[in-house]
């Protein structure tokens, strides 16, 4: 044999052991098999409703992913640290609640934006406060503020529904307009903040000190990483996050009621563990949390489609949910 023909050979080998190692590691990502769940999911509502898969449909169950998914990739953070917050369905409802009552008594649209933003980033400290110096469980913690901040949004709203008014070049950039007229701005939202939340969760050094303090909070504090003040800024993060997707929905849908966000915060955290978060914290993937978001959209899309009834509707997504929290601490055990 021609040393060509023993250089080609030796060539294909390497080119198929680096395929195979390839295809390997890609298997063993959490991710994939959340894609495959949604390729699957696809292919069956498709094969049962043939217009789940027209392009209008599968615009608008992105632009239905884009405010749970937003909400989601804030929670898949503080879970990673360790934490979770019940409170953020609650704070979704008052920054457009407290926002649309300034407008109203005439304070620019720009300004009452910022209050309602800026009364979730205090949501969201005071969260973050009452966690780390108390060392209550965030789990008790956030079921208060959640009933506290529900109350809060019914006082101030009145218990009626607002309406926003005016459409203004503001409202359309936060989420009442369309790109190249036919894509929602809520899908631009969810996809900038896809971005920026990987970068900074994968690539960054706060990014290290989340999964850090979420996997082994000593070995975080021995090397120097102050974990109660990476707590703090997660529990900060997923409030302003929430209260943000609160105003872009707001700006979409052109009303606001003190009921929005409710069992947002469930589906939240239920989607970022179908995304492959860990319970316990360490784990997780702004990919995962994406993926995740999109199958409970996906999954609820479908069954409206199919004039499923709601509270059916609700049976399946609960044991989706059970089924994905199950294998999610099967999973972790294993490894």
């Amino acid at each position: 044999m021609s040393n060509s023909n023993l250089h080609s050979n030796s060539m294909n080998y390497v080119s198929q052991h680096s395929v195979i190692s390839f295809l390997k590691k890609l298997l063993q990502k959490r991710e994939t098999g959340v894609l495959f769940a949604v390729l699957v999911i696809g292919v069956f509502f498709s094969i049962v409703s043939p217009q789940f898969m027209n392009f209008s449909n599968i615009v608008n169950i992105m632009r239905q992913a884009s405010v749970l998914g937003i909400m989601t990739l804030a929670v898949t953070f503080l879970m990673i640290s360790g934490e979770f917050d019940l409170s953020i369905g609650s704070t979704f409802a008052n920054a457009p609640v407290i926002a649309v009552e300034l407008i109203l008594k005439g304070f620019p649209i720009a300004f009452s934006f910022l209050i309602g933003f800026s009364t979730a980033v205090i949501f969201g400290l005071i969260n973050g406060m009452l966690v780390t110096k108390t060392k209550v469980p965030s789990f008790i913690v956030t079921v208060g503020t959640m009933m506290i901040y529900r109350s809060s949004a019914l006082v101030i709203s009145g218990g009626v529904a607002k309406r926003l008014g005016s459409v203004t070049v503001l409202t359309q950039i936060m989420g009442g307009g369309r790109v190249l007229n036919f894509i929602p701005v809520p899908i631009m939202w969810l996809i900038l903040i896809t971005v920026l939340m990987w970068i900074v969760l994968h690539k960054t050094t706060f990014g290290f000190k989340v999964y850090t303090t979420g996997g082994n909070v000593k070995a975080a504090i021995m090397s120097g990483i102050k974990t109660d003040r990476i707590k703090i800024i997660n529990f900060i993060l997923t409030s302003a996050f929430s209260g943000l997707t609160g105003i872009i929905a707001f700006c979409y849908m052109g009303t606001t009621s003190f009921t929005m966000g409710i069992g947002y915060e469930l589906e939240a955290i239920a989607s970022t563990v179908i995304g492959g978060t860990a319970l316990r914290g360490g784990i997780g993937s702004i990919l995962g949390a994406f993926l995740g978001s999109f199958i409970l959209t996906e999954i609820r899309n479908g069954l409206v489609i199919n004039m499923v009834k709601a509270f059916y509707q609700n049976i399946i997504i609960g044991a989706v949910i059970i089924i994905a929290f199950i294998i999610n601490i099967q999973v972790t055990r294993a490894r």
